[in-house]
């Protein structure tokens, strides 16, 4: 199955490439200097990349890949 992500959502699935494992708020600790994101971006994004199957996104605010 192919699944399809942005270039907004590509940039979240470094992070977890590069370092595994990470709540939404390492992710945009992470991200942050670069993209401007708060948590709250990177938890929408999570959510839509685990309706495509792309991440798991835990009730404890870990994603995994």
């Amino acid at each position: 199955m192919d699944i399809k992500l942005f270039d907004s959502e590509l940039k979240v699935m470094s992070v977890l490439w590069r370092e595994g494992d990470a709540t939404a708020k390492h992710i945009s600790d992470v991200l942050k200097e670069e993209t401007g994101w708060t948590k709250y971006t990177v938890m929408s994004f999570l959510k839509r990349m685990e309706e495509k199957g792309a991440v798991h996104y835990e009730d404890g605010g870990r994603a995994k890949r």
